[in-house]
């Protein structure tokens, strides 16, 4: 539980300065600093523009740029995190500081969950870019589009530049050739390797690079740029750079406006982004995609899919091209559109399925899949929202696929869903609990009968005799709820 204590200080400038305190577990890790915009309003949504200080600072170093000006000029919200230590070099225990400090302002304030903006320099320039690369689950803070002055994209790269460096020591565990994984994961890219780089999860997100004109690594922004050519659509390099280092090579007024162009309304739609190209760290979500399982740890799982507009309307064809290194998905891609699809697999996996469908009460009737191996039939389980597609069984009984749900090959998967609405409850009082099963069990020990109308309610599994086999179907439909 994370639990955060406020306090108001007064500092020298324009605006004021809020600092609190994140403790998780009766511990305080981290501390962090806010600004309020003077014409905010509760009643509508705000942007949050979150800045990141360079090695050496805190959360109160970057209301010496302009980014506060320009903040509160827009009526966004302004966040400024700590991370728990002047070096940090955003490491997987600094982003749950950010993310759990971004939570907390969601929850207290009025906040644009489309629209949060990430910004920084030299150190803190990577972050936004190390953030999105992270974060791709549509359920949690995730970047509309980020700025990097000066960053410090590839950490291995500049620690070998540097001859090694104590802070990436200190916080990955070891140095780049010791703990290697630890350097790609906590970097926007990784250019010696591209299959150990998590650059690929930057193809949606807009990217800001600016640097000075004498900086010896300011290569690792025009490479990144070169890289990411013609696969992030949405991005600006600055091409008459001024300034020497971190934060002063920016201008925060161009820097504001440039990101003010781009939210995550895209999210809206449970297929989007149609393509979906990353490498994950760990089990975890990538927008409607989600691996559950990794076999190998400190290495990457590589998911390459996309959906495929099947007759000029309806995205109705997911194709996995590639997945390494995982065998369980999910896809949350049902809602109340989807009735079937086609499904391309390129090896075996475990297949779940989920969506914006489970937003209501909903009662799976069953699932159908044409293109399993002959005599053989699908099961499937429902467990936290999750239609998990079990090893088919044969006519003979025996497992088709033994390891898996479904081998290689094409799908067509359709599922029968009702809600559970469409049931009228027995007292109807608008519930199914525990006093419809009541009910029914006083009908059947004949203690207290059940009008006609009732009975019509009562008989579930329509068999025209009320039993114990209604009463499973109405527990049921009380465990689903």
């Amino acid at each position: 539980m994370i639990i955060l204590y406020f306090i108001l200080l007064t500092l020298c400038f324009t605006q004021t300065i809020y600092t609190d305190y994140l403790v998780v577990s009766n511990d305080t890790i981290d501390v962090f600093s806010y600004q309020i915009p003077e014409n905010y309003n509760a009643n509508i949504v705000h942007p949050l523009l979150v800045t990141f200080h360079q090695w050496g600072g805190n959360e109160n170093s970057n209301y010496y740029t302009e980014f506060d000006e320009e903040a509160n000029n827009r009526n966004w919200i302004m966040l400024s995190p700590y991370g728990g230590a002047p070096n940090n070099y955003n490491h997987q225990g600094m982003q749950n500081m950010v993310e759990g400090e971004i939570l907390w302002m969601m929850e207290n304030f009025n906040i644009d969950k489309n629209r949060i903006y990430m910004v920084g320099g030299s150190m803190g320039g990577a972050t936004g870019s190390i953030y999105a690369n992270n974060h791709l689950d549509p359920t949690k803070p995730m970047v509309a589009a980020t700025a990097s002055a000066s960053g410090i994209l590839d950490c291995e790269r500049r620690a070998i530049e540097m001859s090694g460096n104590n802070s990436m020591i200190e916080w990955f565990g070891g140095n780049w050739d010791e703990v290697p994984f630890e350097y790609h994961r906590n970097s926007a890219i990784y250019f010696a390797d591209s299959t150990q780089s998590m650059h690929y999860n930057l193809q949606h997100t807009p990217i800001y690079l600016d640097f000075g004109i004498t900086e010896p690594h300011r290569a690792h922004a025009e490479d990144l740029y070169n890289l990411l050519l013609n696969y992030n659509e949405n991005m600006w390099i600055d091409t008459e750079p001024t300034g020497s280092h971190g934060y002063s090579v920016f201008n925060e007024n161009h820097v504001c406006e440039w990101l003010s162009q781009y939210s995550l309304n895209f999210l809206n739609e449970p297929q989007t982004p149609y393509s979906i190209n990353v490498n994950l760290d760990e089990p975890s979500r990538a927008y409607w995609i989600e691996a559950t399982n990794q076999l190998v740890e400190n290495q990457f799982i590589r998911i390459n899919a996309n959906w495929v507009q099947a007759d000029g309307e309806r995205w109705e064809y997911i194709a996995i091209n590639q997945i390494n290194n995982s065998d369980s998905l999910i896809l949350h891609v049902l809602n109340q559109d989807i009735e079937d699809f086609s499904l391309e697999l390129s090896t075996p996996l475990n297949l779940g399925f989920s969506g914006p469908i489970f937003n209501n009460q909903i009662d799976i009737n069953s699932v159908n899949i044409i293109g399993l191996s002959e005599n053989c039939q699908i099961n499937y389980t429902l467990e936290n929202n999750i239609i998990w597609l079990n090893s088919t069984i044969s006519e003979s009984g025996d497992s088709c696929y033994t390891e898996y749900s479904l081998s290689a090959g094409e799908y067509t998967i359709s599922f029968v869903i009702n809600s559970l609405e469409a049931y009228v409850d027995i007292n109807q009082d608008g519930v199914w609990n525990v006093i419809d099963v009541i009910m029914v069990i006083n009908h059947i020990l004949e203690t207290n009968l059940l009008n006609n109308n009732q009975q019509e309610f009562a008989d579930l599994n329509e068999d025209e005799y009320i039993d114990i086999l209604d009463i499973v179907e109405i527990m049921n439909i009380i465990l689903r709820r």
